[in-house]
């Protein structure tokens, strides 16, 4: 099958492919169907994709061999389970939108900075290598004493190699480290780390309580009982530590508690998803409940991510217009002093 889709591309499918299983179409006539609308190795992958139902493939086999983007092979594999597959492939199709898209929008807010960035760069190594060894001199000829900052400058100019060769040594411990912490360390474990980092850490509880709710809320609806809408989560073949996970929700109810006295046990879960659950289950509309409360920490999570977008712009404006300011300084005010002296 093809090796990548296009961003575009693989929205475009999800979306239209969900829209004529509403309309009643089968999967096998709306592949069919959408493989007239598309061209090239698209039309060939889709072409490959009818053989693999044929041959009996889950659909959630189809996409992963498409190489989407994971979040399709995730809503694949649920809407399968739940029988919510049109539902589940439209939402996917409209989140890799909006992901992406956001993803777009950050990209165009950081190409400005990070080209006056580089133009700076450039003029610090100018300043390097050029102008300060003459300004070196000049004070020299003069008497004066340069700043800190420029004393700084020059301590740089003449340790560059060994500044990269320390920082590639530092990359060469830790990387390995870092990677042999993961191997020995449980996918759940590494979630509950993640969780904890200040910058990470609330936008992944935003987003894995929102998984979590949104896909036990759709099971529930679809007639699964509690304990066979957890098992299915159990199983999900995209996120590991969802074993463990639900493996601990398990204990906790076994020994006489409730759900969400389990649900308060995970830690990368949000805080409020336990009374969510509580209410619903007194109320007897958990699945709707959860649903909602899943589409809340959703908005959540893009509103973050929108606050950080408008964050970092002025940001990296902020310190490049600082470290300009620090260069002129550092030129500029020994130079006034000399002017003094005269």
């Amino acid at each position: 099958m093809r090796k990548k889709w296009k961003v575009e591309e693989q929205s475009r499918f999800m979306k239209r492919l969900g829209t004529l299983l509403q309309k009643g179409y089968t999967l096998g006539e709306a592949l069919e169907f959408l493989r007239l609308q598309f061209s090239g190795k698209v039309k060939d992958a889709i072409g490959e994709a009818i053989r693999a139902l044929e041959e009996g493939d889950s659909f959630y086999r189809v996409i992963r061999g498409f190489r989407f983007d994971p979040l399709c092979a995730v809503f694949a594999y649920y809407g399968e389970t739940h029988g919510q597959l049109p539902e589940s492939l439209i939402t996917a199709g409209e989140m890799l939108e909006r992901k992406y898209g956001q993803q777009a929008k950050f990209r165009h807010l950081l190409a400005y900075p990070v080209l006056l960035f580089a133009m700076t760069v450039g003029v610090f190594f100018i300043l390097q290598t050029r102008i300060l060894p003459q300004f070196v001199l000049l004070y020299e000829n003069f008497r004066v004493k340069p700043n800190r900052l420029i004393l700084f400058y020059l301590w740089l100019n003449g340790h560059y190699p060994q500044i990269f060769l320390a920082v590639c040594l530092l990359f060469s411990v830790l990387l390995p480290l870092f990677f042999k912490w993961g191997k020995n360390v449980s996918p759940f474990e590494r979630q509950r780390w993640l969780a904890k980092l200040p910058g990470i850490g609330p936008f992944l509880m935003l987003w894995k309580t929102y998984y979590f709710s949104f896909h036990l809320s759709q099971l529930l609806k679809n007639g699964f009982s509690l304990h066979e809408s957890l098992m299915v989560i159990r199983s999900d073949p995209e996120k590991k530590y969802l074993r463990e996970t639900i493996d601990r929700v398990h204990r906790v109810l076994f020994s006489g508690k409730s759900l969400p006295d389990g649900v308060r046990e995970i830690p990368f879960w949000l805080p409020e998803l336990a009374a969510v659950i509580e209410h619903g289950q007194l109320a007897g509309r958990l699945d709707m409940e959860l649903e909602s409360f899943s589409l809340h920490c959703l908005e959540r999570f893009y509103e973050r991510v929108e606050r950080l977008l408008k964050f970092v712009q002025p940001l990296m404006f902020s310190l490049i217009a600082l470290w300009i300011v620090l260069l002129y300084v550092s030129i500029l005010s020994p130079t006034f002093e000399m002017i003094n002296r005269l």
